[in-house]
């Protein structure tokens, strides 16, 4: 049986829109629950690899904010609430926090379903940062989300398949037999060479895999092996060119795009070096970075440039002023049409990804902290000193770390990156996209005598 899950929150924070993306397509809101919606079904929803069944509780669209919930509406809640395996606690970021969203939290609090918090409609910095008002909540730090524009669907993928393993649900029938796979996107504008390099890796040992469930319409799965490795190469119809393009990523008619690199662990972005590298590869760049994927730059057609070292110091110096937050970010030069390259690439594909895997040691990781905090302290904070007490890897892919110190941390932007560079420096994670969470606490592992 497959699990359930419910999308549940106050009216207008985008369950619908989850929804429908999930399910692939537009559809009225279905669930077997009586009072949901007329139809009474679930949809089988996927997500990478993950199989569901997904309900959703646009029926309570009906409430104002305002409102004291009716005895009618409660046991409507109560019985979706009854059902479902895993609740995930929509709000939104844009608006705010309401108090709606301290109903549908007491409501949550009395079911022993594991909740997931999502903060949606999130597309610039400071609706992030608004995002974090949720955690009065009670259920943790929000996921970052963009359903409208498919942002942070792979967080969602990964999360959910935690709290699966967790309750020991069982996935989609061969859902988990690729695991030993590196699942790799190839994503590039038109004219690229995208194509090319796709057609050169798989040679003649290419098994094609079809439509997958959970990618999209526009992509298909080609398998093949590299140097014993198992790769899972996921194919786009492309990046498609905008008469107009701006820097906000939901603004872009890359939607193929966007769903590959959700899925893929390792984005290879082409690009053709005798052409300027345009706002839209930038953004992509940007995307691939914010879900945390590893990101390869291949610069194609090098056999054609003439140039050689002037574009190459160009395109470094661009991609570093452009592309701040991943120091040291992959480049490679080829040739797809002639076959020159591959084999770094691959190697470099294949190298970096075991980096994406990492775990380092918290002795190591204090040790480090102990010595740059000795080196360059936190500034004063209203004339009292910061100081970061531990540090612990939290999470991997992307490697997540955690840093417990006083203060609420607040730490200006200079100094996370310092810190961020510094510990690219010592752990050797250049091109690593990395993420950091400040909290304000003990260190957990000293007891209170």
């Amino acid at each position: 049986m497959l699990p359930k899950v419910v999308i549940f929150g106050r009216p207008n924070v985008g369950k619908s829109t989850l929804f429908n993306r999930l399910i692939k397509r537009k559809a009225a809101i279905v669930a077997d629950i009586p009072g949901v919606t007329r139809d009474n079904k679930g949809l089988k929803a996927n997500l990478g690899k993950l199989e569901f069944i997904l309900y959703d509780t646009a029926g309570f669209e009906e409430i104002d904010d305002g409102n004291e919930l009716s005895k009618n509406i409660l046991e409507k809640i109560k019985a979706i609430v009854s059902i479902a395996d895993i609740i995930i606690f929509m709000v939104d970021a844009r608006s705010g926090l309401m108090p709606f969203d301290h109903s549908c939290a007491n409501i949550l609090r009395k079911t022993i379903c594991p909740v997931l918090l999502i903060a949606n409609k999130v597309e610039s910095e400071v609706q992030k940062n608004q995002a974090y008002e949720y955690i009065k909540l009670g259920f943790g730090e929000p996921l970052i989300l963009s359903a409208e524009h498919g942002v942070g669907l792979g967080s969602l993928e990964e999360n959910l398949s935690i709290m699966m393993k967790k309750l020991k649900i069982v996935y989609k029938e061969n859902s988990l037999k690729d695991n030993s796979k590196i699942r790799l996107a190839i994503v590039g504008r038109p004219n690229s060479g995208k194509s090319t390099l796709i057609n050169t890796l798989i040679g003649k040992n290419t098994v094609l895999t079809g439509d997958q469930p959970g990618v999209t319409r526009d992509s298909i799965m080609l398998d093949f092996i590299w140097k014993d490795q198992d790769i899972q190469l996921i194919d786009t119809a492309g990046m498609r060119k905008k008469s107009k393009v701006i820097d906000k990523i939901e603004k872009l008619s890359v939607e193929s795009t966007i769903d590959s690199v959700k899925y893929a662990q390792i984005v290879i972005l082409v690009l053709d070096c005798n052409e300027a590298l345009s706002r839209q590869d930038l953004a992509i760049a940007g995307h691939i970075i914010e879900e945390g994927r590893v990101l390869i730059i291949a610069a194609n057609k090098w056999d054609i440039v003439v140039n050689k070292e002037e574009v190459r110091i160009a395109l470094r110096n661009k991609l570093n002023k452009a592309l701040s937050q991943l120091k040291g970010v992959s480049l490679l030069e080829i040739s797809a049409l002639n076959k020159k390259g591959i084999n770094n690439l691959m190697d470099e594909a294949i190298k970096i990804y075991k980096k994406w895997n990492i775990k380092v040691s918290t002795s190591k990781l204090n040790k480090w902290l102990n010595i740059i905090q000795q080196i360059n302290p936190p500034p004063l904070k209203a004339g009292r000193a910061i100081k970061i007490k531990y540090c612990t890897q939290t999470s991997t892919r992307p490697p997540t770390f955690t840093f417990f110190s006083n203060l609420n941390g607040d730490f200006s932007e200079s100094y996370q990156r310092y810190l961020l560079n510094n510990m690219r420096d010592e752990f050797k994670l250049q091109g690593i996209p990395l993420r950091f969470i400040f909290k304000n606490s003990k260190n957990p592992y000293i007891q209170d005598s």
